[in-house]
């Protein structure tokens, strides 16, 4: 059977890679706009045009993680691992508010 998410080319592999990488940088920009001592950005308050641009950014950066998550159902350990994450994840953002 034919892998659907085969590694092709190089140039595949760094399209893998920058993912990764942007993976990693929302990591740290989101630990970055958390305020300090609080351990969570649940106390900040945005500007109306910040906080729609965030809903609609979320919904993107979901819309990718859903997909990575398939892929690792696909393709690591049998996929019994990721595979209600990745139920869980399509749930969410069949429910995710775009405006």
């Amino acid at each position: 059977m034919t892998q659907i998410y085969s590694e092709k080319s190089t140039n595949q592999l760094a399209v893998w890679r920058d993912l990764i990488e942007a993976l990693e940088q929302v990591d740290t920009a989101w630990k970055a706009a958390q305020p300090p001592g609080t351990g969570t950005a649940t106390s900040s308050q945005l500007p109306g045009n910040v906080a729609m641009a965030l809903v609609k950014a979320s919904h993107r950066a979901t819309e990718a993680v859903v997909g990575v998550t398939d892929i690792l159902v696909d393709q690591y350990d049998n996929g019994d691992n990721f595979r209600d994450i990745a139920s869980a994840l399509r749930h969410a953002l069949s429910q995710w508010p775009t405006r």
